[in-house]
């Protein structure tokens, strides 16, 4: 089903320090092997701080591996419906900002070549690393962004921020900020973001 744009939004960080939560509760996914955080203003883990993850009160350390977008963990093995996962960390505070109007983002894949005697003739290609790019197109109202040049942030990029909460998230860099004006018109600024880590899609 098409969904209409006037729907989407933009959630940036804001420059509010880190906010510690100490063994939060987590819910279980039907598997068993992907835990959430519960308290959804916890859901964004600063990844330049230690994420302590218990099981039925132990602290553990290996088995497992972060999602800080999202506030999840995720176990190689999967727990039982008795087991109890709690977490202690830093949050970070996202919200929505006013005055964007349009985003875009694009997802990326090096390939090196890996041609050989055998490929009878074809080009073959190994994928190697991957990456995304996103900007957001705004009517300028302050200096934020310019003074943000160079700093990381996390961006939720959404498709419907309704019922659904369709989003992309993830940790990037701002990388550009341009401004552009026009004597009949207002000032549009546009930023551009450097991926730093993996893009997550989202539907909770």
């Amino acid at each position: 089903m098409p969904i209409s744009g006037h729907v989407g939004a933009v959630y940036i960080q804001t420059a509010d320090p880190p906010e510690a939560f100490i063994k939060e509760p987590t819910q279980a996914d039907a598997g068993y092997t992907r835990y959430k955080i519960i308290d959804s203003t916890r859901r964004y883990w600063d990844k330049n701080s230690p994420v302590l993850v218990y099981v039925n009160d132990t602290l553990v350390s290996a088995g497992f591996e972060l999602e800080h977008c999202g506030g999840i963990v995720v176990f190689a093995a999967a727990l039982t419906a008795e087991d109890i996962v709690t977490v202690s960390g830093m949050s970070l505070t996202v919200t929505q900002r006013g005055g964007f109007f349009n985003w875009t983002c694009e997802l990326s894949s090096d390939n090196s070549e890996v041609t050989t005697f055998q490929s009878q003739g074809w080009k073959e290609n190994l994928p190697t690393i991957k990456g995304f790019t996103a900007s957001a197109d705004s009517y300028w109202g302050d200096s934020e962004f310019s003074q943000s040049l160079g700093k990381e942030v996390l961006i939720a990029l959404y498709v419907d921020n309704t019922a659904s909460k369709k989003r992309y998230e993830g940790y990037a860099v701002i990388s550009s900020d341009s401004l552009e004006t026009a004597v009949d018109d207002i000032v549009n600024e546009s930023i551009e973001f450097e991926g730093t880590g993996r893009l997550y899609y989202r539907e909770d």
